[in-house]
């Protein structure tokens, strides 16, 4: 009997873990649009923004990924070239939002985005949403 119980209760843990792994599947591709869109009410939600800094930010940032596409289309082999295109469109995004916001909201803002980078960098390599460094295997 404790045997049956003890093999019921590793197959249910078993198919548990098994079903967990697999939930987070491949993300969708969006649209510029779209991530313009998730870009915004993030940024909404964080720091109430206002109709016409949602409008800016908006315009912005679809064409700022409608230009990403294309560079990275262009530079699918030079990951330094990439590098360096990251690079210019963190330094633009950053300009950009200067503009939009008020001072205090970009603070928040600024604040917000440290804390995202220590939980990247406390996830470690391999995990989804975390920078590469050194010589990690690629998947």
């Amino acid at each position: 009997m404790k045997k049956i119980v003890f093999l019921t209760v590793a197959c249910c843990i078993f198919a548990a873990l098994c079903t967990h792994a697999q939930q987070r599947g491949p993300r969708e591709k969006q649209t510029p649009e779209q991530h313009a869109n998730r870009m915004v009410e993030r940024l909404n939600k964080e720091l109430k923004l206002t109709e016409k800094q949602q409008s800016e930010l908006k315009t912005w940032f679809s064409e700022s990924f409608k230009q990403r596409e294309k560079s990275f289309a262009q530079n699918r082999d030079n990951r330094e070239a990439m590098r360096e295109q990251m690079k210019k469109e963190r330094e633009a995004m950053q300009t950009e939002l200067k503009k939009v916001l008020t001072a205090e909201q970009y603070k928040i803002y600024q604040t917000n985005e440290e804390k995202r980078e220590k939980e990247r960098a406390q996830r470690g390599p391999g995990h989804p949403g975390t920078p590469r460094h050194g010589n990690y295997p690629r998947n």
